[in-house]
């Protein structure tokens, strides 16, 4: 693996965040050091989370072993895990959200809204600390959490935009897309999370968390906006627990860009007779050229690390290559396959047509659920704190 890697990358910041960081992080957290020194007090690891170069457990373990230790820590980075669950537990929410989206991009081009809209997603408005967090977003592809709470909620509350479009926009630009935790994280800033408890960003928040960076600017009026939606019904779950490989016979694995950790594979090397890693050409969305260079790189180095470990791989694009995909499985005898679990999302969606053509050619598909999120997606049916209150269920 070369020293560019973005597996040496993850692991350099982690290490360096456990060694430097991790005792002030409780205290310093929220502050927003800018784009000049974004990650001078948190750890930076949220884009590589999100396409699976380092997993969350692998972080707790991480923590767990070093001498020193946080819990907040330890709780910002199972938010993702718990969003991820509860979009698990209430899929329809998903589908309601891609609708909602379609309509609204129809709608705010014909809307009065839409020279704001505009402003807003080229860091056009009036107001400054906007203007300079659309700008980050844009060209460095990351802004801060509390960056991202004060944005959606000016978006929201001050500007009267529809979250949808505040959320494609952040999914579209973010390296760290992640369809459940930014999807859910716009609807609790919206006050659809948690019924009543919207969030409001306030002048003196922002100028002390910015360290005043941003002189003499003002909010806008506050509209009170409250959106209302039909009560969001619980679906059933059966997440599977059980090894693909209980008959020890050699099968082929899929591996996909937002899953690319390398433990599932090296732990099961014995059991795999070749990876194919699918990438998804996508037209539902138009991620950014930053956002696409990075997941490049990242099944690049994916890529590479197995061809140097001498392991059997392919890559395909799909929908482009689907045919080429359906041809190698056939000429290579290839019957069954295994992968792992594909949470709710584009990722998700995108597959879901793959599986219906394989299953037309016989072949058959099997899906594992890593034992960390069966344990933790368990608890994810309500709110985070019931969420919370079981962390010792799953990770320790």
């Amino acid at each position: 693996m070369n020293c560019t890697s973005v597996y040496n990358e993850a692991n350099n910041l982690l290490e360096l965040f456990l060694n430097k960081k991790i005792n002030n992080y409780s205290k310093l957290r929220n502050y927003d050091y800018g784009k000049d020194d974004p990650n001078k007090v948190v750890s930076g690891l949220s884009r590589y989370i999100s396409h699976g170069i380092i997993k969350e457990k692998d972080i707790l373990v991480a923590i767990k072993k070093n001498r020193h230790k946080s819990d907040k820590f330890k709780q910002e980075i199972l938010w993702r895990t718990y969003w991820k669950g509860w979009l698990e537990h209430h899929r329809d929410l998903w589908e309601k959200y891609k609708k909602t989206l379609k309509q609204e991009k129809i709608e705010i081009s014909k809307s009065k809204k839409n020279e704001i809209y505009l402003k807003a997603i080229s860091g056009d408005t009036f107001l400054k600390p906007f203007n300079y967090w659309t700008e980050q977003l844009i060209n460095t592809g990351y802004l801060h959490n509390h960056a991202r709470m004060w944005y959606a909620s000016i978006w929201i509350h001050y500007f009267s935009l529809p979250w949808v479009l505040g959320a494609n926009f952040f999914y579209e630009n973010l390296l760290d897309s992640d369809s459940a935790s930014n999807t859910l994280s716009w609807r609790w800033v919206a006050g659809l999370h948690s019924k009543g408890k919207k969030y409001i960003a306030f002048k003196e928040n922002i100028k002390k968390y910015t360290f005043d960076r941003f002189k003499n600017f003002k909010l806008p009026d506050l509209n009170n906006v409250i959106l209302n939606e039909n009560e969001i019904c619980k679906n059933e779950t059966n997440f599977k627990k059980a090894s693909v490989f209980e008959n020890k016979k050699k099968i082929c694995l899929f591996v996909f860009e937002n899953n690319l950790n390398l433990n599932f594979l090296l732990e099961n090397n014995n059991f795999i007779s070749e990876i194919i890693l699918l990438k998804f050409n996508n037209t539902e969305i138009k991620q950014s050229i930053r956002v696409s260079n990075f997941k490049n790189k990242c099944c690049e180095d994916f890529y590479q690390l197995v061809k140097n470990k001498n392991i059997k791989i392919n890559k395909f694009i799909i929908q482009d290559e689907i045919s080429y995909l359906i041809k190698h499985l056939k000429t290579n005898k290839i019957s069954e396959i295994c992968y792992e679990f594909i949470p709710t999302g584009y990722e998700k969606d995108s597959f879901s047509l793959v599986k219906r053509k394989l299953v037309k050619e016989n072949i058959l598909l099997k899906e594992t659920l890593d034992l960390f999120y069966f344990n933790a997606w368990k608890y994810c049916s309500r709110g985070y704190f019931n969420f919370k209150k079981n962390f010792i269920e799953f990770s320790d």
